[in-house]
């Protein structure tokens, strides 16, 4: 059986994986109100935080309180909630500012993980943005290259460009950042690296982000929301120091909050991820989400070749000349070694 996929590129995603829960759907363009006269029967908006069965929903200028109708909610158990942040959704008003969540539009694109614990099912934490900034800090708490990794699948996955962002170089030197940026950079991936309290590389970032839909995400203690007040002080989030006897960040932002930019665009701030794990990614499937393996699909001895043991493997032998970077394969092994164990 030939299991050679397309070929794909960074930031490219294949639309079948997409697929949308069992929620009424709607066209996926702008929101607009819709009514006769001065009284709306239907409103259309967009959630700005979820927070149990309360959603804010941002509709024109203003937000609104809504709650969920019990038929989505039943709509859909495979995953942690109907509705998350960034949904275009139509709501029905109920008073001032008050109203009920109808409906879903269809999604864009979408950022999940495997919940934690023993009960298995999708978690996902935002959708409709377009692209995801992954922040690492140069240190305090150390880089972690497997989140980098691990994140830069599921922003794949889900039809987001990879954005990956150094924070705290002020806090290396030049070839540690370098380093550790080397193997994303000569995939193609947009990196950034900045210093939000000292303000190195910031107006880079800024203009990253400029009318654009951009989710962060990071570990706890990498400075996400430093680094998003340093791009507009209005926002005003949260932040903590880091706790130097476990090398950690503690958790300032709970849930994933949608913010409008005054530069325009909008920026979604993520609670610190603990653990990544992926969801809808088999182990045979990894390799497609490798970019530098595309150019040897079929030459490997075997088709179903995994890349770690096998004889006449064309990927572990471009390891070993120096033309496959040494931490991203055994980035890939750890991840495929994950998977398969969960399989």
């Amino acid at each position: 059986m030939d299991r050679t996929p397309a070929r794909r590129i960074p930031g490219q995603a294949d639309p079948a994986e997409d697929r949308q829960s069992r929620l009424p759907q709607l066209p996926s363009r702008a929101p607009r109100q819709r009514g006769v006269g001065r009284g709306w029967s239907h409103m259309q908006g967009r959630i700005i935080r979820v927070s149990g069965l309360q959603c804010l929903v941002e509709v024109e200028q203003s937000h609104w309180q809504c709650k969920i109708r019990g038929r989505l909610k039943a709509g859909d158990r495979k995953t942690s909630s109907p509705v998350v942040a960034g949904d275009w959704v139509e709501i029905v008003p109920t008073a001032e500012r008050t109203g009920i969540i109808e409906a879903v539009h269809t999604r864009s694109s979408k950022f999940s993980r495997g919940a934690s614990g023993t009960r298995r099912f999708e978690q996902i934490l935002f959708v409709n943005m377009e692209q995801l900034v992954v922040v690492v800090a140069a240190s305090q708490p150390k880089p972690r290259r497997g989140f980098i990794d691990r994140a830069v699948v599921m922003a794949v996955k889900g039809n987001l460009q990879p954005v990956v962002c150094i924070n705290k170089v002020d806090l290396v030197s030049r070839e540690a950042v370098d380093t550790l940026t080397g193997p994303y950079e000569a995939l193609g991936y947009p990196i950034y690296r900045t210093s939000a309290l000292r303000g190195d590389g910031m107006d880079a970032f800024k203009a990253a982000l400029l009318n654009r839909s951009t989710a962060v995400v990071g570990q706890s203690g990498v400075g996400k929301s430093t680094l998003l007040n340093a791009v507009e002080q209005g926002l005003g989030l949260k932040t903590k120091e880091i706790m130097k006897r476990h090398d950690r960040g503690r958790h300032t932002t709970t849930v994933v909050h949608l913010f409008k930019l005054q530069q325009g665009g909008y920026v979604a701030d993520t609670p610190g991820v603990k653990e990544l794990r992926l969801w809808g990614v088999k182990s045979a499937e990894l390799a497609e989400y490798y970019p530098e393996l595309d150019p040897l699909r079929g030459q490997c001895q075997f088709g179903d070749c995994s890349h770690l043991h096998e004889p006449g493997c064309a990927v572990r032998a471009a390891v070993a000349a120096g033309r496959i970077s040494l931490v991203r394969y055994e980035g890939y092994r750890r991840i495929f070694e994950s998977l398969s164990s969960d399989e």
